[in-house]
């Protein structure tokens, strides 16, 4: 959470890392509604609450004093409860968060259109504090074939020596992924795009068979990112990014961020506090910095990406041309793309 500053805003303090803000603004855009770019230049930001600075600034530390003795024992995370979280005193140690960090969760937060949201040292560490907060031995697991490799590399050799049933499922099941189900199924892992095949998803199907057996349903959402699809709004529990790719944008950070809806954010958030995994302040800046231009690079990223994949799908044509099978979901011609639209 943000801390807040000055008598007016010290009188209520809420938490953008747990909720986020509605991102609205008077005469902005249809129907008063901000632009996604307009949306990406200020969300995360409150000029008012740091003397008019137009960026939160960088807060380094890990200790943080209290006023008396009976704010400090007020304000102890014996047990972690993401719903209490700092009533008394907004900021209690590092490893909870501090107004850099909790910029950033606000920030994602309105994108993702998430109850909260973790940061974590890389994007596989995304993936695997979610999968350890809601796996436990002897359950079921369901992952598609084509994830991340260092995704099935964790499930493979930690789940299945936690004593977690792994099972690989086709990227094109959709609804019949209830057919797969057991009693012990507890999460189903998607990824879509696929890594590297791009293989695309019927997201909704899929969770809503989830839900039908109360079973948690992931997302790694790196490639698409929440500019291109959301996938808490099309029924995903927890949305899973490599902030390190799109989001940071320029190749000199390492990050990950975990949204989820309010049904496992509570869970989501103890087990990170549980494993300490926190996000460093300079590189939660860094990503920050990294969101005011997305969507002005993946805007770009997608038009010569197009070109390039029609040119290669035109040369693969050519009699005895070294192109092959041309992968890309934009195209007419890729299987998925019906869906992808």
């Amino acid at each position: 959470m943000r801390r807040a500053l000055g008598a007016e805003r010290d009188k209520e303090i809420t938490g953008p890392w747990q909720a986020a803000a509605k991102i609205t603004m008077a005469g902005g855009g249809k129907g008063g509604k901000r632009g996604i770019n307009t949306q990406l230049a200020h969300s995360g930001n409150d000029p008012h609450a740091y003397f008019g600075w137009v960026n939160p600034p960088v807060v380094h530390g890990s200790t943080v004093l209290f006023p008396d003795a009976a704010t400090m024992k007020a304000t102890q995370v014996r047990n972690a409860d993401a719903t209490s979280r700092s009533r008394v005193q907004p900021y209690t140690y590092a490893t909870y968060g501090s107004p850099t960090t909790d910029a950033l969760c606000e920030a994602v937060n309105a994108l993702e259109g998430s109850a909260g949201t973790i940061l974590v040292p890389s994007g596989l560490a995304a993936v695997t504090v979610p999968l350890l907060a809601f796996l436990s031995a002897g359950d079921h697991v369901l992952i598609v074939d084509t994830v991340y490799y260092p995704t099935r590399r964790f499930a493979d050799t930690m789940l299945a020596r936690m004593g977690v049933e792994v099972e690989y499922y086709l990227p094109e099941i959709g609804a019949d992924i209830a057919t797969l189900f057991r009693d012990n199924t507890k999460v189903v892992f998607m990824e879509a795009p696929g890594s590297n095949t791009f293989e695309i998803q019927d997201v909704p199907a899929m969770t809503a068979a989830a839900k039908e057996r109360g079973i948690v349903t992931m997302i790694d959402n790196t490639w698409a990112t929440p500019l291109f699809f959301k996938p808490l709004d099309h029924g995903v529990d927890i949305s899973i990014h490599a902030a390190t790719k799109y989001p940071g944008g320029h190749s000199d950070v390492i990050m990950g961020m975990v949204s989820a809806n309010a049904a496992t954010w509570g869970q989501l958030y103890n087990t990170q506090v549980a494993l300490g995994t926190c996000g460093a302040p300079d590189d939660a800046y860094l990503v920050l910095r990294g969101l005011r231009t997305m969507g002005i690079r993946l805007e770009r990223h997608q038009k010569t990406t197009l070109a390039l994949a029609r040119w290669l799908e035109d040369m693969a044509k050519e009699p005895g041309s070294i192109v092959g099978d041309v992968l890309y979901p934009a195209l007419e011609s890729f299987p998925g793309h019906d869906l992808w639209k």
